[in-house]
């Protein structure tokens, strides 16, 4: 007798002290017995004894609300070590499909255990008359064809019917069956080309592979390595190469074929690179890291249709990477002809200081043309020290390491420096000291730029500040314009004590000026 079961699941106690133990539930239902009966066995031991056993039935979900209780009665041992057995009637017109069975086991001591089973109530279903052409497939001729006839039998007593309309997958696109039952399926690149009617309606499942042969097609792997870059940190490799099989008429591309690359292939030290799809054309590109020395090579698996290959690239050889710590270039903003300090240290990718070795400050004004301003060597704990005095020009800075038999080079990432003439306030004086309360004061100075020499400052903006005697607040009191040999004066009458000063705060070209003030005794 053929049975249809679901898993059952957990037991799932509802008190905590239920003494109901052993306990199993399980189903028997034969789809070609002509009654169509499901039968339920229950078995359970408690020290207190059961008092009662039944089941909800629910349908298609295990949480639907049921729609029938089946009572349970004991067919062989005692409430405390027993056997119980149900009877149920399913109705496959109304609920075709899954039925979700919870046996509820009720014990003296007030607990109730349950377990969940169930069934399938469904026709057995077979494909009959099933031919598959042709016997044997290949990369050139992948295509098969598919047929038979979906028969569906409701008992053994009663011959297989015709299932129109059924759903036949497994393969190539879905089909699905005339009023005869029949169907055709082509499939195209499938080793195991299979017609399957799934769970539908009152069909129970069924699948039949078809009798097909694959002649696999030996392929060829070839590669070249078209760019690496030994010097930079975590360098990239570029390999590209082509997958052709050899087809009956030649070789053909082949498209969409995974290949690898690895280093070290079919050794202990074997390590996977990356890998990457051929193109229509069969062609492939694979970028990677290289993170250590050893012999390159590219391969493809065996596939359904094809057996796979390998190329050997020859050996890859990788300096250890570098790298700067702690890298400062400053100031960003410098005055004309001051200095600029680099400092940071040189490791390597473990984090090894690299000691005595030359590095290099260098300038653009482009990013593109690099000079050498100074040079350094490295400390004993890789630290780095360098400096230039001759800046006079705006533009773009950075540190480099070139690198040596066992190192591979490294340059910081440009930074941009704004080199800005440096500007001085002389002579600066708020006269007369002391002064009347009421009467006129004088604030004056004499600006001056430092170019490749010291020049005054013409047209430029000073501001005047005031703070009063006993306060920490400056006061902003005018802006006066320097005159063309770099003197700047205002008057202002005198009111109070307290100190005057004067700036001059920037622009694009200059840097700010010193601030010189001077206290006024105000009688």
């Amino acid at each position: 007798m053929a049975a249809i079961a679901l898993a059952a699941s957990a037991l799932v106690p509802s008190a905590a002290h239920a003494d109901a133990t052993d306990l199993t539930a399980t189903t028997t239902f034969d789809p070609l017995d002509p009654a169509r009966v499901a039968t339920f066995e229950v078995a359970a031991k408690s020290v207190s004894g059961v008092t009662d056993v039944h089941a909800n039935v629910r349908y298609g979900s295990s949480t639907a609300e049921p729609y029938a209780t089946i009572p349970f009665t004991r067919t062989a041992g005692t409430d405390n070590d027993g056997v119980w057995h149900a009877e149920f009637h399913p109705d496959i017109q109304a609920r075709p499909g899954a039925d979700y069975v919870e046996v509820l086991v009720t014990t003296a001591d007030g607990a109730t255990k349950k377990r969940t089973t169930g069934f399938w109530d469904c026709y057995t279903t077979t494909i009959q008359g099933f031919t598959s052409a042709p016997a044997v497939i290949d990369a050139d001729h992948p295509g098969v064809t598919l047929r038979g006839r979906v028969m569906l039998q409701k008992s053994r007593d009663v011959e297989p019917e015709p299932a129109p309309g059924a759903r036949v997958v497994g393969a190539g696109p879905d089909v699905t069956t005339g009023s005869d039952g029949s169907f055709v399926q082509q499939a195209t690149g499938e080793a195991d080309p299979r017609s399957e009617v799934p769970r539908q309606g009152a069909l129970c499942p069924v699948t039949v592979k078809a009798d097909t042969t694959v002649r696999k097609q030996a392929t060829v792997t070839t590669g070249q390595i078209v760019s690496i870059n030994p010097y930079a940190d975590r360098a990239d490799v570029v390999v590209r190469g082509k997958v052709v099989r050899q087809g009956a008429a030649g070789p053909v591309p082949v498209p969409g074929q995974t290949v690898s690359a690895a280093l070290d292939a079919g050794t202990p030290s074997a390590a996977f690179l990356t890998s990457g799809a051929t193109a229509a054309d069969g062609t492939f590109e694979l970028r990677f890291t290289a993170l250590r020395s050893g012999a390159l090579s590219v391969g493809t698996s065996d596939t359904a249709f094809l057996t796979g290959g390998s190329a050997d690239l020859g050996r890859l050889d990788v300096r250890r990477t570098t790298r700067f710590d702690d890298l400062r270039i400053t100031p960003q903003v410098v005055g004309y002809d001051a200095l600029l300090y680099a400092y940071g240290y040189l490791r390597d990718y473990s984090s090894v200081s690299l000691a005595d070795r030359p590095v290099l400050l260098e300038f653009s004004t482009d990013k593109k043309t690099w000079r050498q301003a100074s040079t350094a060597r490295t400390g004993d704990n890789g630290a780095i020290y360098l400096s230039d005095a001759s800046l006079k020009k705006d533009g773009y800075w950075r540190v480099r390491f070139a690198g040596g038999p066992n190192y591979a080079p490294v340059v910081s990432a440009p930074q941009y420096v704004d080199v800005r003439y440096r500007t001085w306030i002389y002579s600066f004086n708020a006269s007369p000291e002391p002064v009347k309360k009421g009467k006129t004061l004088t604030v004056k100075g004499q600006l001056f730029r430092y170019m490749d020499k010291e020049l005054p400052g013409p047209n430029a903006p000073v501001s005047i500040y005031f703070q009063a005697k006993g306060s920490s607040k400056w006061t902003q009191m005018a802006t006066v314009k320097t005159a063309s040999n770099g003197w700047f004066s205002k008057t202002f009458k005198a009111t109070q004590d307290g100190t005057w000063m004067a700036s001059y705060n920037g622009s694009a070209a200059y840097l700010a000026s010193n601030k010189p003030t001077d206290f006024v005794d105000v009688q």
